[in-house]
């Protein structure tokens, strides 16, 4: 993760959000920091051949599920040992939930966690550990929360990895058609930015894995969840007196994406960034008075 970029994004937020925002950027910086602490290189990862590449991508097969990312116990292990210590003491969570962040033994949970998957399916690898800590006492609520916080210093190990198959499947040509998921490590979209520089002609749409930091193109009239470019079936919907941020919402699926919008927002970028200011969002799009709204057509 880049944090150079995320510091400068940072700086441009500053003296701009609310403080409950500012206080979990805050929190967010610490726990950036302490997964990227001595992250591992990704160095030895063997890139497929441009032909396995672009036959697993016509196939809607990402990446790691073929050719899996090797997670290295220790560096993983001390990664999420340091985030799980900065999440007890900076998070504000209750007392139960610090407690068993901080007492935890990662490196005996790293050990007994099925590690082959964590670099072939990252979201099914972080599954199994959650309950793995079920199983080892934790409560439930305790152990996704965890989950989260394993996911960040998941990704330490294997961003190397996702920027050098992203680097080659461009390479290769692969171009279309766009994958809904992480054409890297099949991971969910956390959110999308439509026009900037890394987009066609500064006009199209970009989706971001927050899984392994890969970025990739889709249609910018298209339902980042379900596909469908039905247009009258897509809207969006912003914060008075926010622009650059917005919810895409889909009436095929019901599904949403926050979105933000280069034009109206701060420079520089940073996805990072956006996914802990865009929270907010989230909440909207819950609120079941959201669901009956009216947005703007897509455009």
């Amino acid at each position: 993760m880049n944090l150079k970029a995320i510091d400068a994004a940072l700086a441009a937020y500053r003296g701009k959000l609310d403080e409950g925002d500012a206080a979990r950027l805050e929190f967010f910086r610490k726990l950036w920091d302490a997964v990227s602490a001595d992250a591992a290189p990704g160095a030895g990862y063997d890139v497929p051949s441009d032909a396995d590449l672009r036959a697993w991508y016509a196939a809607g097969e990402p990446v790691f599920a073929q050719a899996p990312a090797a997670v290295e116990a220790a560096p993983f292990a001390e990664a999420l040992a340091r985030a799980a210590a900065c999440a007890a003491e900076h998070g504000g969570f209750d007392e139960g939930t610090a407690d068993a962040l901080g007492r935890t033994k990662w490196d005996r949970i790293v050990a007994a966690s099925p590690l082959d998957e964590a670099g072939k399916d990252p979201a099914a690898y972080l599954d199994a550990l959650a309950d793995l800590l079920v199983d080892d006492g934790m409560a439930e609520g305790q152990a996704r929360t965890a989950a989260l916080v394993a996911s960040l210093a998941l990704r330490s190990q294997l961003e190397a990895p996702a920027r050098a198959v992203s680097r080659a499947l461009d390479q290769a040509g692969c171009e279309a058609p766009h994958p809904l998921d992480c054409p890297v490590c099949g991971g969910a979209p956390a959110a999308a930015r439509v026009g900037g520089e890394n987009s066609t002609q500064g006009r199209g749409k970009t989706l971001w894995c927050a899984q392994c930091g890969t970025t990739w193109e889709i249609e910018r009239v298209r339902c980042a969840r379900c596909g469908t470019q039905n247009q009258g079936r897509l809207h969006y919907f912003n914060v008075e007196g926010d622009d650059a941020h917005r919810i895409a919402t889909c009436d095929e699926c019901g599904g949403y994406m926050r979105t933000v919008y280069a034009d109206d927002a701060l420079a520089p970028f940073s996805f990072e960034v956006e996914d802990v200011v865009m929270a907010r969002l989230d909440a909207i799009a819950a609120d079941p008075a959201f669901a009956g709204g009216a947005g703007a057509p897509a455009e």
